[in-house]
């Protein structure tokens, strides 16, 4: 079946229509035409009371990668809702890399209670997961894959290919290993097709398998996989062999993860809080960095207090302070928006700093030139006074060629650190903008107001 984009959106609304009736036979059938990730949309904004008999109504594979679609707090309050026998048949479904993230939700008792009754080979799957750090590509891997012994021959891979579960019979690549059962070689079922059965794995594989380890970071693990085009990556353990594979659909959910984590950390927000995030958890997560902000801000304030007698002497001088400021602070999420974008999707190095640098300044130049001269005519027409026109207009043109430079160029100072480039936040480098733009204005109009 083939599906327009325009059909697949009526779909979706007449699956939404379906769940707020509660009509769960009908919404079933219309689930079959849409992707797992595409039904956990609808069922975000599906009334509460429908998530759960519609998951239970239909087949449990496929509840189960809808569930792990879900953000971890929405799925943990399904099957903390669940009846016991019912909520681990659910859990077993969800893939072990997405259940990890899900289980971490749920209190103590309700997780071993949910982890007793499922089998084996899941649970070990989940307690392997969870002992990798988290934001490592072991957290993030799954443990099912293809690898076969560098003995085999080509006839005896495919024999091995036809014999695995289905899940695992449409790898895309599989994985050579020598007698130690260290990756030596990878190749694909297209590779496998065009060599005689009797051709032995030596002569058919590539010898040549880019891997990331189990401590390695995630996102760089998922922009590896990304940038070479692959739709598998093998992470290695401490041994060398391999312990699990990141997929596609893995790198997708990293990436995205990762830069809403940086675009949540930029603006001083919590990368763990989400909108199911209890109230009062997300107040415990805001508060303090609000409270610290505070502090932050008295740095603008000492440079005002500092000019006290400027301010006293030209009252009007206090009308543009908000204009240069907010001016600064616009600027300067700009430019460590689009930094942090870059650094997080791969797109640049940290060898690319001094390119940043070029390009900051003349952007800053040729923006702070035309809003500076903006607004001396502005300021100019409002006072009447050329002199303070000028002030106003080299104050904030100046203020926004040094916000675009530090906003730009900072996250690759705390990258070169080792550091997450997100904890440079915006309201610290506001903060920071706010100070230079006040000092500028304020020093200036001292200069050649007062003098």
């Amino acid at each position: 079946m083939i599906l327009r984009p325009e059909e697949i959106d009526k779909i979706h609304r007449e699956l939404q229509t379906a769940l707020e009736q509660l009509r769960y036979d009908e919404a079933g059938v219309l689930a079959e035409s849409l992707s797992s990730s595409r039904v956990a949309r609808v069922l975000r904004e599906a009334p509460r009371e429908a998530v759960l008999p519609f998951l239970l109504a239909g087949e449990r594979r496929r509840a189960g990668r809808i569930l792990g679609q879900l953000p971890p707090d929405f799925a943990a309050e399904i099957l903390e809702a669940t009846d016991r026998p019912g909520g681990s048949a659910l859990l077993a479904a969800i893939p072990p890399d997405h259940a990890v993230d899900i289980l971490q939700v749920l209190p103590d008792d309700v997780r071993d209670e949910l982890l007793r009754n499922v089998d084996s080979a899941f649970r070990s799957d989940v307690e392997t997961l969870s002992q990798h750090p988290a934001g490592s590509a072991g957290a993030h891997m799954t443990s099912r894959f293809l690898s076969v012994s560098l003995e085999n021959s080509v006839g005896q891979t495919l024999d091995a290919i036809r014999s695995a579960p289905p899940e695992l019979e449409r790898s895309s690549y599989i994985y050579v290993t020598n007698g130690d059962e260290k990756p030596v070689g990878v190749v694909s079922l297209r590779d496998l097709l065009r060599f005689p059965q009797t051709t032995s794995l030596a002569r058919a594989m590539n010898p040549t398998v880019v891997a990331v380890h189990v401590d390695d970071d995630a996102a760089d693990a998922a922009r590896l996989l990304r940038n070479r085009r692959f739709t598998m990556l093998p992470v290695l353990d401490s041994d060398g062999r391999i312990a699990g594979v990141i997929t596609f659909d893995d790198a997708i959910d990293i990436l995205s993860d990762d830069v809403a984590a940086q675009l949540a950390g930029m603006n001083a927000g919590s990368p763990e809080e989400s909108f199911f995030t209890p109230p009062f958890s997300a107040v415990r997560m805001r508060l303090p960095w609000m409270a610290a902000n505070i502090l932050l801000n008295l740095g603008a304030v000492a440079v005002i207090t500092g000019f006290e007698e400027t301010i006293a002497a030209v009252a009007i001088l206090a009308a543009f302070l908000p204009m240069i400021t907010d001016m600064g602070g616009n600027v300067v999420i700009q430019s460590l928006s689009v930094a942090i974008r870059s650094i997080a999707l791969g797109e640049v190095r940290l060898r690319d700093f001094w390119r940043a640098i070029r390009k900051e300044l003349t952007i800053g130049l040729v923006n702070g030139l035309a809003l500076g001269s903006i607004f001396t005519v502005v300021a100019f027409l409002w006072q009447r006074n050329a002199m303070i026109g000028a002030i106003a207009g080299v104050a904030l043109g100046v203020n926004v060629l040094v916000a675009g430079v530090i906003g730009g160029t900072i996250p690759f100072l705390i990258k070169k650190l080792g550091r997450d480039p997100a904890m440079m936040t915006g309201p610290i480098l506001t903060t920071i903008t706010d100070i230079t733009g006040v000092s500028i204005y304020l020093g200036l109009s001292t200069a050649f107001l007062l003098a």
